[in-house]
């Protein structure tokens, strides 16, 4: 009879362990999506992240240009958003479907371009007063080509690899294509 009672505290033990290893680490859906949002960041916090980046990189132009880097942000990130669909998971490869929807800044330089270039061949070089008030024209315009574009809605294919480690890392070819989709 006592045998009896030590198999039910070795079935316990048994369970407990079951479950213990059922809840070991995250997925590898979760790892990987838990990568994407940390590279495309909080949408709340983008905007700041992006004038942030904005200022090192190009604030002396803006400044020439009469236009802030707060300024130019809002427009640009007007519309962003970002959505991670299905991952899939196939031994130590993944593919996670992420949509991303942003202004091109393509398209935006390319409408600035025209609007500045129409602008200023219809010009009369007599009533220019400063070479700072050309610059803030084009710094006007440039904001309206950004405020004006609409942003635009595109899939991915973002392709992930388990390393030796374990860890999974986005292909360098799909960080590209998420870096161009995002400044292009």
């Amino acid at each position: 009879m006592k045998k009896r009672f030590a198999f039910i505290p070795m079935l316990v033990a048994f369970v407990f362990a079951l479950a213990l290893s059922a809840c070991g680490g995250a997925s590898a859906e979760d790892l990987i999506r838990a990568d994407l949002e940390s590279y495309f960041g909080d949408p709340e916090n983008a905007a700041e992240e992006f004038a942030s980046g904005l200022e090192e990189s190009a604030g002396d132009e803006l400044d020439m240009l009469g236009i802030t880097e707060d300024e130019f942000t809002e427009a640009y990130l007007e519309g962003f958003a970002y959505e991670i669909g299905e991952i899939t998971v196939d031994g130590d490869t993944a593919t996670a479907e992420v949509t991303l929807t942003i202004k091109s800044f393509g398209d935006i330089m390319t409408t600035f371009q025209s609007d500045f270039t129409d602008w200023a061949y219809s010009l009369d070089p007599s009533t220019i007063t400063s070479e700072d008030d050309l610059y803030k024209q084009g710094g006007q315009m440039l904001l309206d080509a950004t405020r004006n574009a609409e942003a635009k809605e595109n899939t991915y294919e973002v392709t992930y690899t388990r390393n030796s480690d374990g860890d999974w890392e986005m292909d360098a070819a799909s960080e590209s294509e998420l870096t161009n989709a995002v400044i292009s």
